[in-house]
């Protein structure tokens, strides 16, 4: 059984969703830019034909105690919830620090890669020169 919350709000020139899901692996994000603003029914769409898609990054473990409510007080709850993020537009906090860790990642992974390409172009260089070297030394 997974948990799927799906938030879209506005971001600076775009309209973004975020998706969290919470199943047996842990708690993971996904981020997607909608870019005009989509109605009901196309964020129900792109659910339906392209959550298959979307890039979620590793899992994280979290602790979910499920209860059974009463379904008038989640419906409340839903409705509050709905109220809170039209009010403050952005999503929870949890899926911000693990969106921002993953780009961090990423960030450091992309770091490592330039660089050792870098180191072996500088190398690939020297040994070309060095090559130079010895078959004017030769006389070639």
């Amino acid at each position: 059984m997974a948990i799927i919350k799906a938030t879209i709000f506005f971001e600076k020139r775009f309209w973004v969703g975020t998706f969290e899901r919470i199943d047996k692996e842990g708690y993971v994000v996904a981020r997607h830019i909608f870019g005009s603003e989509p109605s009901d029914s196309e964020v129900y769409d792109f659910v339906l034909h392209h959550y298959q898609e979307l890039n979620f990054g590793e899992a994280r473990n979290i602790v979910v105690q499920i209860q059974r409510k009463n379904p008038k007080r989640v419906q409340r709850e839903v409705r509050r919830e709905m109220e809170k993020i039209k009010e403050t537009t952005q999503p929870s906090t949890l899926a911000q620090d693990y969106m921002r860790e993953e780009l961090e990642k990423k960030k450091k992974e992309r770091k490592k890669t330039n660089s050792a390409q870098k180191q072996a172009r500088l190398d690939e260089q020297f040994a070309i020169r060095q090559k130079k070297k010895k078959q004017k030394k030769r006389g070639k």
